[in-house]
């Protein structure tokens, strides 16, 4: 989805840049404002996440009231970094840990386990130099999703579902 879509469909499209490149402000004193970091967000996440991190969750897991289980364990706090499409992106790491605390926090909403500190810009530096590389993407997700669900028991109703329609097609498809 392009950027211009992902506007128009969020109701933001008259929202122009500032000639000097930073921060877009409102056309008028009406119009909502897009912050730097949900730009961020629905530029690099919200095409397959979807815009309000609601996303076709038997085929990509939603973020919304669920991202924030991921904090319950140092493997899923690894996890959201090591993922290729968060380590490689083009983001500075300040802009990157900006991002994901963004989608910890705030898209994780009520699944952020209590005393859960935010990414900072060093951890996310260190994180993103081990991207996932060499083995099923699915495997380590679902290895980090026991670790999670271990540490967070209530999180096995909601971060499962994926995994769960991921296996079913799999079996489907053999």
């Amino acid at each position: 989805m392009s950027i211009t879509a992902i506007l128009a469909f969020s109701g933001l499209s008259s929202l122009p840049a500032h000639a000097d490149g930073g921060n877009m402000s409102p056309a008028s004193s009406d119009s909502p404002a897009l912050s730097q970091v949900r730009a961020h967000y629905l530029v690099g996440c919200g095409g397959c996440h979807g815009i309000t991190g609601i996303s076709a969750s038997d085929v990509v897991p939603d973020l919304k009231e669920q991202a924030g289980y991921f904090l319950c364990s140092p493997k899923g706090r690894e996890y959201m970094i090591h993922l290729p499409n968060v380590a490689f992106s083009p983001l500075s790491s300040a802009d990157l840990a900006d991002l994901m605390n963004y989608v910890a926090f705030g898209l994780g909403g009520n699944s952020v386990p209590v005393g859960a500190r935010p990414y900072t810009t060093a951890e996310v530096a260190r994180l993103r130099q081990a991207p996932f590389r060499n083995y099923s993407l699915q495997s380590y997700r679902l290895d980090v999703v026991r670790d999670v669900i271990h540490a967070c028991p209530q999180a096995a109703t909601v971060i499962h579902a994926y995994d769960l329609a991921l296996d079913k097609r799999e079996i489907d498809n053999k």
